[in-house]
């Protein structure tokens, strides 16, 4: 498999699984706007360094544990294909179920986001939460850009060409920086 769908494959695992933050817990970081909401934006509550990072460890407990039911469930299986293991695998079908498995805890790390942010609970396959939509047309532009755009450059000092991940605008945040975007 090619490093373009491993990378691709890792943006859909990221957008899987998410906690919202307890707004009895948080305190935003600046006076409300004057009807507007809480933390001066977008309807979102600021998190302090320590409560983001207490979140991330939480996620990132949680997925471990969902990680290690998959490998288990797996043992024996992990060389096969994804898409024979999984239901509704659409993207990712010919990686090893093992592979998929790192690939999606991949996404939900770039994201800090549990599986349930893009999984209904119960149901892997489930394909209702706009988020799991999302995520799959991530993975295809994450992939057209590092096969259609990215691969002209020239290869670097590394020996690689440069590529790009869910990290590289997410940076651990669920939606991407907005530096480049326009509205």
């Amino acid at each position: 498999m090619g490093y373009g769908r491993l990378m691709a494959a890792t943006v859909l695992i990221g957008l899987a699984v998410s906690c919202a933050p307890n707004a009895a817990t948080t305190k935003p970081t600046s006076a409300p706007a004057a009807g507007g909401p809480p933390g001066g934006g977008r309807g979102r509550v600021q998190l302090t360094p320590e409560q983001l990072a207490a979140r991330r460890d939480s996620l990132t407990a949680m997925r471990t544990g969902v990680i290690a039911d998959l490998m288990t469930r797996l043992a024996g299986k992990e060389a096969t294909r994804a898409g024979d293991q999984f239901k509704n695998i659409l993207l990712m079908k010919d990686t090893t179920a093992g592979q998929f498995v790192k690939v999606m805890d991949y996404y939900g790390r770039s994201l800090s986001v549990g599986c349930m942010f893009c999984h209904t609970a119960g149901d892997w396959a489930d394909d209702t939460k706009p988020e799991k939509k999302t995520a799959r047309l991530m993975i295809e532009l994450v992939n057209l850009i590092n096969t259609q755009g990215l691969s002209k450059l020239p290869v670097g000092r590394s020996g690689f060409t440069p590529r790009i991940s869910c990290v590289t605008c997410h940076r651990g945040r669920q939606t991407p920086g907005t530096a480049l975007l326009t509205q």
